[in-house]
């Protein structure tokens, strides 16, 4: 009896770690596939499980926001069609499920509808549909959005709120006009533009981060959609201590033919910034400010090549006989900017008829290099 209650512990041993014994005969780089192939099919598990899941989640997000959709197409529906009677004497509010105002996924959905519909509609329907959408309190969320950390969650706040025109949140905006977000500062403008009734511009005064070229095609481009009565005078902003904003003002003193603001951009040609000048030059000549003329004609020694030929161009437009002295002055020197002599021979020929008769006389006595110079200002095809 005793013989057979002992045990041999090493026999036990080697029995019990059977397969590890198994594993360890193989080589080490069969060893090492047997891992390798493991952990693969282990992360293949994973993964299907993980895309599976994902798939279910969304499959049931859809459903649930279509059936959301079919749920309140018969308000949407009376929203859009019917006239102002039924939404003054009917609790909106109170047809829309207190559960689904609850959920955040179920806001979203209703916000979304909302935003979209109201794309797509204007005039009365595009009034209801804010009136609805301040009634759920979806600005509040927006609201709350635009204290985001992910600029374009707070990006998409503020086109929201612009587009359903919520007038309350334009003093909320302006803290993102000077952002170290070019795309924020861009979305700030536009969406105070949009929520300002009477000055839509007056973001401007606050503005100390450079306007980049596109940041004045965007605000031109919302300005050109607004009525004239709201286009301020330009000139209030040509004090700024942003050089970017002065510039755009000077621009859009050229293009809405601002006429009154013609002596103050004749001081404007004293600025010490070059590009400002430029611009000034420019805008005199889109005015076609004739008064100008002697300034103009004065600075033109003092400046470099690029705007003494903006000059020239301006003195073809507005150029009298006072400009002939000047233009005759550029041909008979030597000449080693061909530009800027070309430009001098195609405004002497609109200045006066003095101005022609010069050029004639030059082109028939004149030196072979002014005359190749002539001949080419009066190809009409160049």
């Amino acid at each position: 009896m005793k013989h057979l209650l002992q045990i041999d512990w090493t026999d036990l041993q080697y029995t019990a770690d059977e397969f590890s014994r198994d594993v360890y005969s193989f080589p080490v780089t069969i060893r090492v596939l047997i891992g390798v192939t493991l952990v693969f099919i282990f992360i293949i598990v994973v993964l299907l499980g993980v895309i599976l899941g994902s798939r279910i989640y969304k499959t049931q997000r859809e459903n649930k926001r279509n059936y959301l959709r079919t749920k309140y197409q018969p308000i949407f529906t009376k929203l859009l069609f019917d006239d102002d009677e039924w939404m003054e004497n009917s609790d909106v509010f109170q047809q829309i499920d207190e559960t689904d105002l609850k959920i955040q996924f179920h806001r979203e959905v209703l916000n979304n509808e909302i935003i979209h519909l109201h794309s797509n509609f204007t005039g009365e329907t595009a009034l209801r549909l804010e009136k609805l959408y301040v009634i759920l309190q979806f600005h509040e969320d927006a609201y709350k959005r635009l204290q985001s950390k992910q600029w374009h969650i707070v990006a998409k706040a503020m086109r929201e709120l612009a587009l359903m025109n919520v007038q309350e949140a334009h003093k909320m905006l302006s803290r993102f006009l000077n952002s170290k977000n070019e795309i924020l500062r861009m979305e700030a403008r536009v969406a105070m533009m949009k929520l300002s009734d009477s000055e839509p511009l007056s973001f401007l005064s606050k503005e100390t981060e450079p306007l980049t070229d596109w940041d004045k095609a965007n605000i031109h481009a919302m300005l050109t959609r607004m009525k004239e009565p709201v286009i301020p005078d330009f000139t209030m902003w040509l004090n700024s201590p942003n050089k970017t904003v002065i510039h755009f003002c000077i621009m859009m003193i050229g293009y809405y033919r601002q006429q009154e603001s013609a002596p103050v951009l004749v001081k404007m040609l004293d600025h010490p910034d070059e590009y400002i000048r430029l611009a000034a030059i420019r805008a005199l000549r889109e005015l076609n400010a004739h008064s100008s003329e002697e300034n103009l004609i004065t600075l033109y020694p003092l400046e470099t090549s690029e705007i003494q030929h903006e000059i020239l161009k301006t003195l073809e437009v507005i150029g009298k006989d006072k400009s002939t002295h000047l233009l005759e002055k550029i041909l008979k020197q030597p000449i080693t900017e061909y530009r800027l002599a070309i430009q001098a021979v195609r405004a002497l020929l609109v200045t006066s008829p003095l101005g022609q008769q010069k050029v004639k006389e030059m082109q028939q006595h004149g030196e072979p290099v002014l005359q190749s110079i002539i001949l080419h200002a009066l190809d009409k095809r160049l």
